[in-house]
């Protein structure tokens, strides 16, 4: 089987192609853009993601969004990490956290969408913001570097072991069972 995923991200390609290679499944690439609207929420741009490329390309298409939520700021930075992230930076995320909770969660949805219509899987990675960046020289994405499991930041896990654990890989494992079950 082949599906395909719709993102301009090609590391995000071969972290799903992995993921979803255990279950036999094939991952093609449709570098398109999302729609992303500030009024909806993780669940809502999957769904309506994966419903549009599919009209588009007649083919089956799964489209992930992502945010991250601090448990001091249950909203935020929310479904617009990347927005959130380029307004204030490294110093404003860690000052917004002095003194307040550090708990914070990954959270993945993905839309699948085939001649069968739309499922969506969620996945979750619970984490602890640290009060540093760490890995400014390598190429992750911004939170990675502050965001910490077990003790150690994201940043720091090689791309095997963050497949392991990543709310992403939790949500396209989930899609996986899903397709060897159902189809």
């Amino acid at each position: 089987m082949k599906i395909f995923l719709v993102t301009k991200n090609p590391h995000k390609v071969r972290e799903v192609s992995a993921v979803l290679d255990e279950f036999g499944i094939e991952v093609g690439h449709l570098p398109e853009e999302k729609y992303e609207p500030k009024e909806m929420d993780l669940r809502q741009v999957a769904e309506y993601n994966a419903k549009k490329f599919y009209e588009k390309f007649k083919k089956p298409v799964a489209v992930d969004d992502t945010g991250v939520f601090f448990r001091a700021y249950p909203e935020f930075p929310g479904n617009h990490p990347k927005l959130m992230f380029e307004l204030i930076g490294y110093k404003g995320l860690l000052k917004l956290l002095e003194g307040e909770d550090r708990e914070a969660e990954f959270r993945s949805v993905v839309g699948y969408c085939d001649e069968k219509g739309v499922k969506v899987f969620e996945g979750a990675l619970k984490c602890v913001a640290d009060t540093k960046a760490h890995d400014l020289d390598k190429d992750v994405l911004p939170y990675e570097r502050i965001l910490l499991v077990d003790g150690r930041s994201i940043s720091q896990f090689s791309r095997e072991e963050k497949n392991n654990i990543s709310h992403r890989a939790a949500a396209f494992r989930k899609l996986g069972k899903w397709l060897t079950n159902h189809r």
